[in-house]
């Protein structure tokens, strides 16, 4: 199968529609993210994508999902007493009592084996020949290190057993395996094996200053249904970004493109009724200066009241 990634375009950007669980957004294509798609799906290994919280690490596979299929990936949101068998499978013992106790029990178990996110893909493969399901796998390092220890068998061997199902082997047909893509935040160290069965994308915003602000400004502009000025996008920027200093000065967690696209997100909603479009660039400066903090200062010792940061004017305001 040619890869499908190879198409994809540097700096290209995709429009993602709202859906049930996803709100509508943009995605903009980056080579180290393209690349990283490429090898995972060359290799059939997750992509685990590494980086500070809000930075755009789970979009990729709902960027990926569209671009392969048009849809929305499997997701899987992993929580503190999240289990690795329920990727996989549950049995629901609940139904199984049920079913005994008035003597209708299925001595299979088929009745009470319910698909988990994993089989469910797989499953997607097998009924479609086409298919190329994308299963995220949504801030792995919530659960402990026994979540990705029980993965290890299966991203390695790509295949399952279903004991309640008569050791059941699930696995792929003609050795294709759903793209899996895998998040975490850092909050808690990932074993090394479970690292070495994954390709790797560190997704970390620039450093320098101009950089980041241009970054932000780069990713914020494919969000195209918020109908925002050149000089609010500015603006904010710089607000995100002395704010995001502040933040790391002090040891805190730091803002970053996620308040980014909340405050262009909220100035598109407080002022989309204006027609005129400087009186509409004017609100969301005002707008901005007002509510910025609200945004951006997350801790209870930082001062909301701080003097909201006054963004140089840029040469042209295109919307």
């Amino acid at each position: 199968m040619t890869n499908p990634f190879l198409n994809l375009v540097e700096k290209s950007a995709v429009e993602l529609a709202s859906s049930d669980r996803f709100p509508a957004a943009g995605h903009y294509w980056s080579q180290p993210e393209i690349d990283a798609l490429i090898f995972a799906f060359a290799a059939r290994r997750p992509l685990l994508v590494r980086g500070e919280a809000g930075s755009g690490k789970s979009q990729i596979a709902r960027a990926a999902a569209r671009h392969l299929n048009g849809g929305e990936p499997w997701v899987e949101v992993i929580h503190p007493r999240f289990e690795a068998l329920d990727l996989l499978y549950r049995v629901d013992v609940v139904e199984r009592l049920a079913d005994a106790q008035i003597q209708q029990l299925d001595k299979t178990n088929k009745k009470y084996v319910k698909l988990g996110r994993l089989w469910q893909a797989v499953q997607c493969l097998q009924d479609h020949a086409d298919a190329i399901p994308v299963l995220l796998i949504d801030e792995i390092d919530k659960a402990d290190a026994d979540l990705p220890n029980a993965l290890l068998d299966v991203l390695g061997n790509r295949s399952f057993e279903v004991p309640p199902l008569a050791d059941l082997t699930v696995r792929a047909p003609d050795r294709r395996w759903p793209l899996i893509v895998i998040t975490t935040n850092e909050e808690r160290e990932l074993p090394p094996a479970f690292i070495r069965r994954c390709a790797v994308l560190n997704l970390n915003p620039p450093k320098a200053d101009g950089a980041f602000k241009d970054w932000l400004i780069e990713r914020g502009r494919v969000h195209r249904h918020l109908a925002i000025s050149d000089a609010a996008r500015l603006l904010a920027a710089e607000q995100v970004l002395a704010d995001r200093h502040v933040a790391e000065s002090a040891g805190y967690p730091k803002v970053g493109l996620a308040e980014y696209i909340d405050l262009l997100t909220a100035l598109h909603e407080l002022t989309e009724a204006i027609a005129d479009p400087q009186q509409r660039r004017q609100s969301q400066i005002d707008w901005l200066q007002r509510l910025g903090a609200y945004a951006l200062v997350k801790h209870a010792e930082q001062d909301q009241g701080r003097a909201p940061q006054i963004a140089s004017q840029p040469a042209a305001d295109a919307e």
